[in-house]
């Protein structure tokens, strides 16, 4: 399991327990860091959960996550 992974993987644990901040700080620091289409669909479908959960002032959080790991995810592909 990589670096990226494993942040994905305390993010995801941490959004269980309803610790939205700490998932969404996780959540944008595996954004930044991968370049696999894969992990970056991870990360969209974890930050939409996060944001459906999100209250009004909360989704622009999420919303960046779901923009920075949608540019890893095409910009990953297009290579």
């Amino acid at each position: 399991m990589n670096v990226v992974e494993q942040v994905i993987e305390e993010a995801r644990q941490e959004l269980a327990k309803g610790k939205k901040t700490a998932a969404a700080r996780l959540l944008t620091d595996a954004a930044y860091r991968t370049r696999d289409p894969q992990e970056a669909e991870t990360i969209i479908k974890l930050a939409e959960e996060g944001r459906s959960q999100a209250g009004f002032f909360g989704k622009g959080r999420w919303d960046e996550i779901v923009r920075v790991a949608s540019t890893r995810k095409n910009g990953a592909q297009a290579a």
